[in-house]
Order: C-alpha cells, then structure tokens, then sequence
C-alpha cells in the first residue's frame, strides 16, 4: 500500500514542480555567484581572460524522475576592444521531460577613470523542449498517445546590466524577454510560456586579514505574477586555495559551499541544498557539483595562469 502512495506522491510532486517549468523558468542553480553569465549577459569579458564553468545539479536525491541540471558556460574578454563574448549550454531533465538551451552573449564595457567599468550585455539563442512519451510505462503499451516524442523551439533573447571594480559588484538583467503563451500542435504544449524574470545581484569583498576575504552577495529575484524573492549569501576565502559559503534561498533552501583551488587554472566546488520547504518530506536535499577552468591567453604562454582566486 505504501510504495503506490509512494509513487502517487512523487508524481504530484514532479507536477507542481514542472508546472513553472513549463513557464520556461530557468532551475536554480546554487552556485551561480561564480558562473555570472547564467544570470546575467552583461557578464560576459568581465575578466579579460578565458575561463569554462561546468556545473552538474542533481536535485531532490531519492525521488524518481528528479530534475537533474547540466550546465557549460564560457566567456572572453578582448583586451583591446573593451569587448566581451561568452555562451550558455544548459540542459534540464525530469522525467520524461528535457529543456536544451543554449544561447550565446556579448557585452560591451566602459572604463571609469577610478578603474571601475560598466558594462552592457546582450544575449539570444534557442530552447529546445522535449517530451519522450514512449519512455513512460502504461497499462496500454499500444497507446498512440505515449508513442513516440514532442520537440518544440522557443527562441529568445534578453539583455543585462553591470557595474563592477575590484571588491564591488552590481548587476541587473532580463535574460529571457519575450513572453507569452506558445501555440503548439500538442495538447500538453499548448498552455507553455515564457516567463520574464527579473535579477538584481549584489556584492562585496572585504579583507579580514591578509589572507582572509569575506564576500557578502544578494540576488533577488522578479517574475511575472509571483512574489518577490531572495537569495542571501556568505562567502569566505582563505590564502587563495579554499572558500566557503553559505546561502539562504527564500522558502526552499539553506545551501552550504567549500570549493579548493586544485591547480594554476583549476577549480572544484560542491553545494549541498538542505531543503527547508515542505518538499523535505521527500527528500533530503540537492547536490551540486562545479569545475572551472581560467586560462589567460593574453599573458605570454609561459604564464597564462590567472589571478586567484575568482570573487565574482
């Protein structure tokens, strides 16, 4: 009796949350503090070398059919032309369900004379949605309506915002603007929409001793007809090989952070999302994992390592 229950409990839970999903609403990514671009296009030549973020998010552990996250971003900065460019993978699954985005960004950057810049981003791609209905397991294996799959394309584009100096940044960006429903030839599809969100970001680094940094940060963030939200966060950097954090993400998660320096251009970072909303019934938590990689191809090629580590 208990497994059905089981069962019936996980499909509900997929359900409510795959409606804003539906709603093209990005997944929430823990570690985003460190990969600018998956908010924000403006983002991209923020540092004027090359760097690659890969984050893999498995959320909700234990629950069959979970959303599971793969992420690839990667951005340059062109030294000489106060120009910027980068790109966002991004693939989402759950269930039988996947979104394929991938988009690509340009930024452009104005010098202050107290070293600050400002920087103005553009970005457009494409969303690749999916369903593979012969994945599913039916009374009925002869059924037309779970044969086969349902591709559809939602192009897109947004902009972005950002101003920043050595230990202070402030960001604002619209990554996705168009929205408005989708007309599909699928019932399943034919209330799909885009979702605009809105994203303010904001930070700080300060030195606690000479090899000591602590960096508070905030996101909030605005969708169309939902409430205001926050993310507060609390990081720490020691001697440049170890960080720390901590975050609260309003109503859903308390989120706990340790990355370490592996190398001149390499780094690795775990997050672990205790879920504080009433989906700790189910499941424990979230894990995420980050690689990054910083190369600068504008120093001479015996010392193309970057400066450590990446605040933000």
């Amino acid at each position: 009796m208990m497994k059905p229950l089981y069962y019936l409990a996980t499909i509900l839970l997929l359900m409510l949350w795959f409606e804003p999903a539906m709603a093209q609403q990005k997944p929430a990514i823990s570690q985003y503090m460190f990969s600018g671009l998956l908010l924000n296009p403006a983002y991209a030549g923020r540092h004027e070398y090359t760097s690659f973020t890969a984050m893999y998010r498995d959320q909700w552990v234990n629950v069959p059919g979970s959303p599971k996250t793969t992420t690839l971003t990667g951005q340059t900065g062109f030294k000489d032309r106060n120009i910027g460019a980068g790109f966002l993978i991004n693939e989402d699954k759950i269930g039988v369900h996947s979104n394929l985005s991938a988009y690509g960004s340009y930024a452009y950057f104005i010098k202050f004379r107290n070293g600050a810049k400002f920087s103005m981003g553009l970005q457009g791609g494409v969303d690749i949605l999916r369903s593979d209905w012969s994945k599913l397991t039916t009374y009925d294996q002869d059924d037309p309506l779970f044969a086969g799959s349902e591709i559809n394309y939602f192009p897109n584009f947004g902009t972005g915002f950002f101003y920043f100096s050595e230990d202070l940044y402030v960001g604002l960006s619209v990554p996705y603007i168009l929205s408005g429903k989708k007309t599909t030839n699928d019932d399943f599809y034919r209330n799909i929409r885009h979702s605009r969100n809105y994203y303010l970001t904001a930070g700080k680094v300060f030195d606690l001793s000479p090899k000591l940094k602590f960096k508070p940060s905030m996101l909030l963030r605005v969708e169309d007809n939902m409430p205001l939200a926050i993310d507060l966060n609390a990081n720490l950097f020691y001697d440049e090989i170890i960080d720390v954090g901590l975050s609260y993400r309003q109503g859903d998660a308390i989120i706990a952070i340790m990355g370490l320096q592996l190398n001149k251009y390499m780094k690795f970072s775990y997050a672990y999302d205790y879920i504080t909303s009433k989906l700790t019934t189910y499941t424990k938590g979230t894990h995420e994992l980050m690689l990054q990689y910083r190369i600068n191809f504008h120093a001479p090629r015996h010392n193309r390592m970057c400066p450590q580590p990446q605040y933000f």
